[in-house]
């Protein structure tokens, strides 16, 4: 980020912190300052084959502090850290930071509100080169990525019925790296809606607008919908979904002829039993047929399985909004959920599954997806499988047990092969004291593949963490 960007966003954040601190009903304020320290071990230290790896052992300290500012009408968090990586072996050191600033305002009780938020973290370059699972490893692949986000909203319920929405979201990445081109993404909202839970008939009119640009692409992506959806529940187990609209895409260049044109969608959602939800519908645009398909089962309070399936035409700036809120949906190796263009335009055939379980010492879940994406922008196919499982145990009351384990296959069209990356990790921790945590973990990352470079990493740690 630039220095203007990056005064921009400090003052911008201040100011709002700064304004309910001068609140006549005042604010509590709570700082938290801690330290973690670990030493770790690794077998290959830089991501490299078999034939060339090192191990190292690595000395971690970790300064963080957390500030939270509350009011009546303000809250703000900002949490940051700052890495500091000793490596014994290669007699190298390494430093990273990293925050995430936010602020909630209202400005204007039950109408006008104001969120902002900044951070800084580190992502891979290249998908196609050697990517970690953390910033232990020495790789030249790995860039700062900062984000800034202003979203401001007018939000006015006029009656139980009738209720009405406005949002305008700026939202700024920019990376330390040439390689990657900085991208800006705007999106305005305007929504209308009629119904309440209890009401039969419910409808939503809205306008969408999306707008993306990012560095070296001539033509800035752009997306504008206008759409009407409706709800008519006929009785207890039935319920009619119709989705009508129009829409128009414009981006540098594209195989699709029509990029604007009339859409429609027409649907139902059945409840047959208590524990079974089904939904699904069919529709038409532009580009062709569209449809998706939901199933959630409740086995009981605890236990629970979802599926879907969803064909549909996207663009990538849009998935990372839909995704900016579902950390999951998105892995920890590809933060963006694609390889390509953050202006890419691509038809999207995906078919997903969870599992899911809560207990009272313990939670699980396993999810995956499959998912095909006909790139129109650089007419690649990419196709993807994803699996995830985690379980957290709480072994006593201080003490707990984390497992998590992931593969994602990815092919792409112009490329021959398959490109896998895998990742598991145990950790235990413990609080010997209310300050003081602690414990051990164990974790493996490994790729193969015919166009990628093949390497296998072990880290095993122990760590200490104390609050102040």
């Amino acid at each position: 980020m630039n220095s203007t960007m990056l005064i921009r966003s400090f003052y911008l954040l201040a100011g709002c912190l700064l304004s309910f601190t001068l609140s006549p009903v005042g604010a509590s304020i709570e700082v938290t300052p801690a330290i973690l320290a670990s030493h770790n071990w690794t077998d290959n230290r830089s991501l490299a084959t078999d034939e060339l790896r090192e191990e190292d052992t690595i000395t971690e300290i970790q300064p963080e502090i957390t500030l939270t500012m509350a009011s009546r009408r303000h809250r703000g968090v900002l949490d940051a850290s700052y890495q500091y990586l000793i490596y014994q072996r290669a007699n190298e050191t390494r430093s990273f930071q990293q925050y995430r600033a936010s602020t909630n305002s209202v400005f204007v009780a039950d109408l006008l509100f104001l969120d902002l938020s900044a951070d800084k973290l580190q992502s891979p370059v290249s998908q196609q080169e050697t990517v970690g699972a953390n910033n232990f490893s020495l790789t030249t692949n790995r860039t700062d990525v900062r984000t800034f986000d202003v979203h401001p909203y007018l939000l006015k319920q006029w009656n139980p019925r009738w209720r009405s929405r406005i949002d305008y979201n700026y939202q700024d990445i920019r990376y330390e790296s040439t390689r990657l081109d900085d991208s800006q993404i705007q999106e305005v909202t305007a929504l209308m809606g009629y119904g309440s839970g209890g009401d039969n008939l419910q409808a939503d009119l809205s306008y969408n607008r999306i707008r993306t640009e990012s560095d070296r692409v001539v033509i800035p992506s752009e997306f504008d919908e206008i759409k009407l959806d409706t709800r008519y529940q006929m009785n207890a187990t039935w319920t009619w979904l119709l989705n009508v609209g129009y829409e128009d895409d414009r981006y540098d260049r594209s195989t699709i002829d029509k990029t604007k044109g009339g859409f429609g969608e027409i649907g139902a959602e059945v409840i047959p039993t208590r524990k079974i939800t089904l939904s699904g519908t069919v529709g038409e645009r532009y580009f062709g047929n569209t449809a998706s398909l939901r199933l959630l089962y409740r086995y009981n309070l605890q236990a629970g399985i979802e599926a879907g399936y969803r064909k549909d035409i996207s663009q990538t700036a849009i998935e990372i909004i839909r995704n900016r809120a579902q950390a999951g949906a998105i892995t920890q190796f590809d933060r963006f959920g694609n390889t390509f263009l953050l202006t890419e335009v691509f038809k999207i055939r995906r078919s997903h599954a969870l599992i899911y379980y809560q207990g009272a010492k313990s939670r699980g879940e396993i999810s995956g997806y499959h998912e095909i994406r006909d790139f129109q922008l650089s007419l690649n196919q990419e196709v993807v499988d994803y699996v995830e499982a985690s379980w957290a145990w709480s072994i006593t009351a201080k003490s707990t047990l984390d497992l998590k384990f992931s593969v994602r296959d990815r092919e792409v069209d112009n490329q021959v092969g398959e490109d896998r990356l895998h990742y598991a990790r145990v950790k235990i921790e413990t609080k010997p004291a209310r300050y003081v945590s602690m414990g051990g973990e164990y974790s493996v990352t490994g790729r193969s593949g015919e166009f990628v470079q093949d390497y296998r990493q072990q880290q095993f740690g122990l760590f200490a963490r104390v609050l102040f």
